[in-house]
């Protein structure tokens, strides 16, 4: 269980401390405009900013508490910005960091449809498989290549996961993210622009604006016509998607 208690930053870039909790078999899309405060929201609850006001806890303890090796083994992190440094063939890069088994390391390439790529150079990639790669790395960080040994409520945070992805591999990403979290009740929180992929993947929803969580819940709940027409300063309509029920978000005519 990941905790904020009244956390937040004061100085530029700002984010209003709040409350709440990010627990296993959840997954937490984080939505807003350019400049909400998503991905400083994302570095407060990684640990890899402190908070100036408030904590954040996972297990009922500080993030600051823990050992660097140990935290690493229960929250991963893909950030925005991938720098892939040196020119690591594609298996070696997904199991850096980690004790990955190579069978471990097969089985999370697997999950991405990373096969073909095990033995390519990481710099010869495109950037959705670049993107795709340090996922897969963060799946092995957190013991994912072998269920038994993740531990209930370890966290995978991810900015912007989906960006560099074409449609298909949106929708699989998004449909494992999913399943990772029910099946091995991992804690997912994903950064995400895309309203529709929060909108159909996500079990709640953080939306931001100008540096406040300013709604929080279902997809149904947070994702209103009035609210995002003003948040994001666009002419919108929501609608309902056949199937599932979920909000449908499209460009009014």
């Amino acid at each position: 269980m990941l905790s904020l208690i009244d956390a937040g930053f004061t100085r530029a870039p700002s984010l209003a401390p709040f409350s709440d909790r990010l627990g296993p078999g959840e997954l937490l899309a984080i939505v807003g405009p350019n400049g909400a405060g998503k991905s400083t929201l994302l570095s407060l609850l990684s640990g890899y900013r402190r908070p100036e006001r408030g904590n954040v806890c996972l297990d009922d303890k500080s993030l600051s508490w823990w050992a660097p090796a140990e935290l690493a083994r229960r929250r991963a992190l893909v950030a925005q910005k991938l720098t892939l440094g040196f020119d690591w063939p594609v298996h070696e890069l997904v199991a850096l960091g980690s004790e990955a088994s190579p069978e471990e390391v097969e089985t999370v390439l697997a999950m991405l449809d990373l096969e073909p790529l095990a033995e390519r150079g990481a710099l010869s990639l495109s950037g959705g498989e670049a993107q795709r790669v340090m996922i897969a790395r963060a799946l092995c960080q957190l013991g994912l290549g072998h269920a038994a040994s993740v531990p209930v409520g370890s966290v995978l945070l991810l900015d912007e996961p989906t960006s560099a992805l074409d449609i298909g591999q949106q929708q699989r990403l998004m449909r494992l993210l999913r399943q990772l979290a029910e099946r091995q009740r991992l804690a997912v929180a994903c950064v995400l622009h895309d309203l529709n992929l929060a909108a159909r993947y996500a079990h709640r929803v953080w939306l931001l604006e100008r540096g406040r969580r300013i709604a929080s819940g279902l997809p149904t709940e947070v994702l209103s016509p009035s609210v995002l027409a003003r948040v994001f300063d666009a002419e919108l309509e929501v609608r309902t998607r056949r199937g599932d029920g979920s909000p449908l978000v499209v460009l009014a005519p």
